[in-house]
């Protein structure tokens, strides 16, 4: 069992903090800058790691179950972690024999 991803951390100038988030979680940078680097997890998700900064009053959701690291840079900065509203399900496959089928059954009520 993990342990919950406190509500709010500080970092001082080059701290960095580990953290793994679940889809929809999401990330505000309340002051300073923060250097924010992500890798997927094993699982459901194929997503491409990211980077990126964040500024005070920017925020980021995560897309899917990632494992992140943030760091501050040049200054002292301050998270605020917020998890997803609802939980966010993976994208599924699309049904094309439903939407082969409708795409049907609308051709042949309009040859009618």
């Amino acid at each position: 069992m993990t342990a919950p991803i406190p509500s709010h951390a500080q970092l001082a100038s080059g701290q960095t903090l580990t953290r793994v988030l679940a889809a929809g979680d999401e990330i505000f940078c309340a002051s300073g800058t923060l250097h924010l680097s992500t890798s997927a997890l094993a699982g459901d998700y194929a997503l491409p790691g990211q980077s990126l900064r964040l500024q005070a009053g920017q925020s980021w959701r995560a897309p899917g179950v990632l494992w992140i690291q943030v760091t501050a840079m040049g200054t002292q900065a301050r998270i605020r972690w917020s998890p997803a509203v609802m939980p966010v399900a993976p994208a599924r496959p699309a049904d094309w024999g439903t939407r082969i089928g409708a795409l049907f059954k609308h051709w042949r009520a309009a040859r009618s």
